[in-house]
């Protein structure tokens, strides 16, 4: 009688494991499932909620359009829309080449300081100093925010302002 009970136990026992299995998987399953989803959704979130933030990269749009814009904006007349595009044509030019101007300042800071850090680091030092300065103006660099990357919040700091002309206000959808 002892021996007949024995494969009996011994079949539910393997039974009860293989359904103990059975649910264990499942729940890591479901588990990554929901964790999948957490991921989808917060960075879905974050895109939402960032977008306004985004720094559009790419060309200026073209003077035709920023008129365009102010036009329809302002239900202008052909005569000011003529006197508009004369004024954002001459200023475009100006900033442009401020903008210029600027990098070429830069760089020549950018010079003087790789020169002093020259002297004050080893020959050793300096080249790993130069390999992270080129990488950080690259905007990979170790030290921070590179460029196109917005740094911490400033103290008044509004939030975006408005919208380029040109592109399309947040919300709308792409003709």
């Amino acid at each position: 009688m002892v021996s007949e009970d024995r494969p009996s136990n011994l079949s539910s026992a393997k039974t009860h494991l293989s359904h103990r299995r059975k649910q264990i998987c499942l729940q890591i399953i479901a588990g990554v499932i929901i964790l999948f989803c957490g991921i989808v959704i917060g960075s879905g979130a974050a895109v939402l909620r960032l977008k306004d933030r985004m720094i559009m990269r790419g060309p200026r749009p073209p003077l035709n359009a920023i008129v365009e814009d102010i036009r329809t904006r302002y239900d202008l007349t052909e005569e000011q829309a003529e006197q508009v595009e004369d004024v954002f044509g001459r200023r475009r030019k100006t900033s442009q080449a401020l903008f210029e101007e600027f990098g070429r300042k830069i760089e020549a800071e950018f010079e003087e300081l790789s020169v002093e850090m020259k002297g004050v680091l080893s020959p050793e030092q300096y080249e790993r100093w130069e390999r992270d300065f080129r990488d950080r103006r690259r905007g990979r660099g170790p030290w921070g925010h590179g460029p196109g990357r917005p740094g911490p919040r400033r103290p008044g700091h509004r939030g975006p302002g408005p919208r380029r002309p040109g592109f399309p206000e947040p919300n709308s959808t792409l003709e």
